[in-house]
């Protein structure tokens, strides 16, 4: 019977290297330093020994294995049991190990460090809390003030805190300057929720809040869309939107940060209205029926060549939520624009949108014929094809650039705003800019461009694809191939509440006087 090797001990304070020296079946014992709970940090280094390095409870109970047969240098983060422990190490043959405690931390000092809030208010809130100090002054500021709180940030930037009151479970925004979905957090056990977002000058949005959204086991998607469960308008906020919605859950609340190229036309209120006439047109070549709105400007000549006319796709949703006709209105009043006739163009509904606007033949030829033809019998306007706009948001910016590339005899000037230039035939490669690929291989046509996108119009968290970055590519290769194009981008998101500024600084950069 072979006797085993007698236990060596050595217990020594590890802030300096320690070497050990083992013979073949020794076991030896070492003593960390750090009470029990401690964060302990060890390397350990072996001359290519196969020894095993083990952490032990001094009642002989096993814990942790740090270095197996075969590892020959290792850096551990480890802590200590809540009982006594030490190292044991054991070696088949002899050899030599290196260790060095390269830091310990003791359990009472291992608290998570003062959180570094970005909004100063919040900071103080979070100070004042820690003495049991009550949130309902606080409220009181926040509701005479409005949200969202508007302080300086790094660099003098706006930082911008979004606030809600008494969520038990969660809160998220949908909306706001990113245009997605935010989590709201929680300032720690009190019913303060917030999230502070620094934002460029001149930002301009809309969003919604939705407390306690529901959860639940599902696809990913399912998950998403539950927000729409609960989203309604910020109580707090003092710009809600529309004003006279018929509940909060069909409102926004909506911000402009100070600063900015975009001016809210349509709060001004023109002495001279212009007049909107509505019709329903039937399309042979769509075998559909939809509703058309024609408004003609004060002082309208239609016997003017240079009178421009304007198309506005998802044209219900300008005149009731972008008020475009009281922003022309002023533009004209003002002496910015000249009148003009501008035709509102239903999207009857989202299947159909969907189906007409992403470069649809039978749609360009309908616009290009019956829908131009309609205008002209109903208004005795001649028009000038330079003088002709195509315009719209998302899908009704992608329509707009495909329609006038396909005739551009009657549509030379295009308006597109966040423009989904993501967009590519079914079949084709995805994440291919087919409409810039069109332009590069295709000769130059006689339109001019006014393209927008917004900077919060990035990659979305549901794999959405970005706008900004396709609309960069587009305008880079309408300009190789010669085409004039003024390029515009705002600290907006996807959002009519922005698009009803930018509309009117497209229609001055293209046809002001």
């Amino acid at each position: 019977m072979t006797q085993s090797s007698p236990i060596r001990q050595h217990v020594a304070v590890l802030n300096e290297d320690l070497t050990i020296a083992l013979k073949a079946a020794d076991v030896i014992k070492v003593k960390l330093v750090g009470a029990p709970g401690a964060l302990v940090t060890l390397s350990l280094d072996t001359d290519g020994t196969p020894f095993d390095v083990a952490l032990r409870r001094d009642g002989g109970e096993h814990h942790r294995s740090l270095l197996q047969k075969g590892e020959g240098r290792k850096h551990v983060v480890l802590q200590l049991p809540d009982d006594p422990a030490h190292l044991m190490i054991t070696a088949s043959i002899a050899g030599k190990l290196t260790l060095r405690q390269t830091g310990s931390i003791a359990a009472d000092d291992l608290k998570a460090p003062p959180r570094d809030y970005l909004s100063p208010r919040i900071a103080t809130l979070a100070q004042q809390l820690a003495t049991n100090a009550s949130t309902d002054a606080f409220w009181h500021e926040v509701e005479a003030e409005g949200t969202p709180l508007v302080e300086e940030g790094e660099k003098g930037k706006p930082l911008l805190t979004f606030l809600f009151r008494g969520a038990s479970r969660n809160v998220k925004m949908l909306g706001g300057p990113a245009n997605d979905i935010y989590e709201l957090e929680r300032l720690e056990q009190s019913d303060v929720w917030f999230r502070s977002i620094a934002v460029p000058a001149g930002s301009l949005f809309s969003y919604q809040l939705a407390d306690n959204v529901p959860e639940f086991e599902g696809p990913a998607r399912a998950q998403r869309v539950a927000i729409l469960a609960t989203a309604k308008a910020d109580p707090f906020n003092h710009f809600p939107w529309p004003a006279n919605a018929p509940d909060p859950f069909n409102q926004s609340s909506t911000f402009r940060v100070a600063g900015g190229d975009l001016e809210p036309w349509h709060e001004q209120a023109a002495s001279q209205r212009g007049t909107l006439t509505h019709y329903r047109l039937a399309s042979e070549r769509l075998s559909n029926s939809r509703d058309i709105w024609i408004h003609r400007s004060a002082g309208l000549d239609v016997s003017n060549d240079t009178t421009p006319l304007l198309f506005v796709f998802d044209g219900e949703q300008f005149l009731k939520k972008g008020l475009l006709d009281r922003s022309i209105d002023a533009l004209v009043e003002s002496g910015r624009l000249r009148p003009m006739v501008t035709v509102f163009v239903s999207s009857i509904d989202n299947v159909v949108r969907a189906r007409e606007l992403p470069d649809s033949d039978a749609f360009a030829d309908f616009m290009a014929d019956e829908l131009l033809q309609f205008v002209i019998d109903q208004t005795g306007l001649t028009p000038r094809a330079d003088r002709t706009i195509l315009s719209g948001s998302s899908f009704g910016g992608l329509g707009s650039t495909t329609i006038a590339l396909k005739h551009p005899q009657e549509f030379g000037a295009v308006l597109s705003m966040s423009g989904s230039y993501w967009w590519s035939p079914e079949g084709a490669f995805q994440g291919e800019n087919a409409v810039a690929r069109r332009v590069a291989t295709s000769e130059h046509k006689p339109v001019r461009f006014y393209l927008s996108s917004g900077l919060f119009e990035t990659s979305r968290g549901d794999g959405f694809a970005s706008i900004l970055e396709p609309n960069r590519h587009l305008a880079d290769v309408l300009l190789a191939k010669g085409y004039e194009v003024e390029r515009a981008e705002f600290p907006t998101a996807h959002d009519m509440f922005a698009w009803r500024e930018i509309l009117p600084q497209g229609l001055i950069q293209l046809v002001g006087k």
